[in-house]
């Protein structure tokens, strides 16, 4: 069997031979042996200054997120963004896009890198992050975007019941017409789950038996794939006709159809 040492020498040789380092005119170009989601090798530069070495990326990834409106700048991205990089020295600059280190003496510079490589590897599941948990973010998200196309219209109320004898039927959020609008509020029921569709369902079904018309339920699908929802419940669901806006993708339709479930037409 291996000796430790054997596979400690093995494991060395094999991480080593596959990073190369070159000069370039601020400083050293290095190819490391890990890639990216297009099968690039993540690559970044350590730069001479005036101060010390610098190390730093070249702004290609995060422009690239930005380029696909995965919001970095804010809200779940930026904080998990930021906490990674600071945990590698590093930090990124809102206009170039670049991942950044402080300032790094010479004799610094061989240790400081392993951390700085290893937040270029570990922010690239922001990637995935923004695909496979965007659930996380589903619900700021939303709030987001409903807000800049109805806060001139609607007040947003992330506490209460739609009305104080519904609230055994709590909703994610409740749409409040402005005051002098007279338009119905709406209880919202952001669903990315099967459980989450029930709870709209639930509500909707309570509404039908009531025979209510003082408001409105909404179950808003988080994307159009329906990754955590089974597809007979929504079938169930949409034959009983609960309205059901798809955000994902065309965000601002269904914003505009929430607003005219409400009777606020001029937003349609």
């Amino acid at each position: 069997m291996t000796s430790s040492s054997e596979l400690s020498n093995l494991l060395c040789r094999a991480f080593c031979e596959e990073i190369t380092v070159r000069n370039v005119p601020a400083g050293f170009a290095i190819s490391t042996a890990f890639s990216d989601a297009s099968g690039d090798r993540i690559t970044f530069y350590a730069v001479e200054t005036e101060d010390g070495w610098r190390l730093e990326d070249d702004g290609d990834y995060l422009a690239n997120l930005v380029a696909r409106d995965v919001p970095i700048g804010e809200g779940l991205r930026s904080t998990l963004l930021d906490g990674i990089l600071a945990e590698g020295g590093a930090f990124w600059d809102q206009e170039t896009f670049e991942i950044r280190s402080e300032a790094i003496q010479e004799r610094d510079l061989s240790s400081r890198i392993i951390p700085f490589l290893s937040s270029l590897v570990r922010i690239r599941d922001l990637d995935l992050l923004s695909r496979e948990n965007i659930r996380s973010t589903f619900r700021e998200d939303f709030i987001s975007e409903s807000q800049a196309r109805l806060s001139e219209f609607v007040d947003l109320d992330e506490e209460g019941p739609v009305t104080r004898d519904f609230s055994e039927f709590p909703p994610d959020l409740v749409f409040r017409p402005k005051v002098n609008l007279g338009k119905f509020p709406a209880a919202i029921y952001l669903v990315n789950s099967n459980d989450k569709l029930n709870e709209a369902l639930l509500a909707w079904q309570e509404m039908q038996i009531q025979n209510r018309s003082d408001f409105k339920i909404i179950g808003v699908i988080e994307d159009a794939d329906m990754k955590g929802i089974s597809r007979r419940k929504f079938q169930r669901a949409q034959n009983r006709r609960l309205p059901m806006p798809i955000f994902r993708g065309d965000e601002d339709s269904a914003v505009s159809m929430i607003a005219k479930e409400m009777g606020l037409q001029a937003m349609h």
